[in-house]
């Protein structure tokens, strides 16, 4: 292998002569069919013959190109990358090639579909660089035609394709993680905060230093040409002293996005439960407001704007996360990041066993509107009457149309009841007469009879449910309230 080989392939006998595979491209665009195969090679008499009109691809089976579609990446490659030996670009866009002898797996670095309004000044929109590998891709090699621009692939730098001395996976995560938070950096007067939440989320999901995190947020925020960049170099730091629980929800709530995204581009640096992180902070408090019945509160973004939503579900909904992630969708319109069962059954057991009670609290909320339906279902069935001679001498209600009072004997309530199957012990039923029909025991006399009685004031009865008798009459009586 000669000096010149070494130092800068530039021919397809070079490339072979490396004993790298090789794919004749036009316009980017394969010029055979089986280029991916296992044993797919070209010679250099086949490629002499049939392929000199053609660019140069090389087939990444052997090596990693990491290819630079956003311009704002190559202000985080220096700080990152430990070797660069093989490096190239073009003339509209420098340094945007390195190749290293090793292998990943293939990775686009792209920012999601609601982020898109923060790239629309870029030529590849969202898109901001990509991990290109295996046998399945390939990249235009120097001295090439570019695919798509009349220009030339150039070599800037080649001292031999070398292995990675380091994580080549987590240091392009980095970069790529740098340059989407920069594009995403906040307006002034939240830039503290934003800061503050990217330490968050790095001091609760990585093993950083303090050091290396100040570091990370330091450089996003010197490159995003913030005034104050320096100030902002402290948070690894000061977050962990401070114990503040800024994080994901927050940086969602300053970009305006779902935490779902959020979660997306810090994957990138393997925070490989940031997705369930985001489904855990949009669950909120439980508050239980009575028997079997919970508030419990989300959060949403909604078009930049974060708000607090509430949602009312039972004891078996909030235990079933199918269910639960339904209830959410279909009463808040609130999309939360699917949790495995054993997380969603940790996370609502922690939720439900801190829960607080409604200032609205009734106990046994339930039972009392029950209650309430089985004393509607006695009148409805007994009817009452007008003449009030008829709670007196045969125990049926009475209702004062002009006071709207219904009177009943509690007796007959409470053979009603018993009939239903449904017991109550005496003094818990006089109970839950004074407390959830808020009735009074009334003692007097209608013509001259003794008529004891219980009365419940403001009582809305329906027309169907009253036997009017004649003409009202005027019944003397003697009553004693107690």
């Amino acid at each position: 292998m000669n000096e010149k080989i070494e130092k800068q392939p530039v021919s397809y006998e070079d490339w072979i002569d490396l004993g790298r595979v090789i794919i004749p491209c036009f316009k980017g665009i394969p010029e055979v069919k089986d280029w991916s195969n296992p044993d797919f090679k070209i010679t250099k008499e086949e490629w002499k013959q049939k392929y000199q009109h053609c660019e140069i691809a090389l087939r990444l089976d052997q090596d990693t190109d990491f290819d630079i579609d956003n311009p704002i990446v190559q202000r985080f490659t220096n700080l990152y990358l430990k070797n660069k030996n093989a490096v190239f670009g073009r003339y509209s866009n420098p340094t945007s090639h390195y190749i290293w002898n090793d292998q990943l797996k293939f990775k686009q670095f792209t920012l999601p579909k609601e982020l898109e309004k923060f790239c629309k000044k870029f030529s590849h929109g969202n898109t901001l660089c990509e991990i290109r590998s295996d046998a399945k891709h390939y990249t235009i090699v120097p001295e090439s035609q570019h695919s798509k621009a009349d220009e030339v692939v150039k070599w800037e730098v080649f001292n031999g394709f070398k292995k990675y001395p380091g994580d080549l996976k987590l240091d392009l995560g980095k970069i790529a993680l740098s340059t989407a938070l920069c594009i995403l950096y906040a307006s002034s007067g939240q830039r503290d905060a934003y800061c503050t939440a990217i330490a968050g989320v790095l001091i609760k999901h990585t093993e950083w230093s303090e050091e290396d995190i100040n570091n990370f947020i330091l450089q996003i925020a010197k490159e995003a040409n913030d005034d104050e960049y320096e100030k902002r170099g402290t948070k690894g730091s000061t977050i962990k002293k401070a114990q503040r629980k800024y994080g994901m929800p927050k940086l969602a709530e300053i970009i305006g996005c779902d935490q779902k995204s959020i979660a997306e581009i810090f994957s990138w640096i393997g925070i490989n439960e940031s997705v369930n992180e985001a489904a855990r902070e949009s669950i909120g408090d439980i508050i239980e407001y009575g028997g079997n019945r919970f508030h419990v509160e989300v959060n949403s973004v909604f078009q930049g704007k974060t708000e607090k939503k509430v949602v009312t579900i039972d004891g078996p909904t909030l235990r079933n996360r199918k269910l639960f992630y339904d209830a959410i969708i279909s009463q808040a319109s609130v999309w939360i990041p699917k949790m495995k069962d054993d997380e969603f059954e940790t996370v609502m057991r922690m939720k439900f066993e801190s829960r607080t009670l409604s200032e609205y609290y009734v106990e046994e909320a339930d039972e009392d509107l029950k209650f309430k339906k089985y004393f509607s279902k006695y009148i409805q069935e007994t009817k009452a009457y007008t003449d009030k001679k008829e709670l007196a001498n045969y125990g049926f209600p009475y209702y004062n149309m002009k006071r709207a009072q219904l009177e009943f004997d509690l007796d007959s309530f409470e053979d009603y009841l018993q009939k239903q199957r449904v017991n109550f012990e005496r003094v818990d039923l006089v109970l839950k007469i004074q407390r959830i029909l808020k009735a009074r025991k009334i003692k007097g006399k209608v013509n001259n009879k003794s008529c004891v009685s219980w009365r419940v004031f403001n009582y809305e009865l329906n027309n169907d449910d009253l036997i009017i008798e004649g003409e009202a009459q005027e019944v003397k009586e003697i009553t004693n309230e107690s």
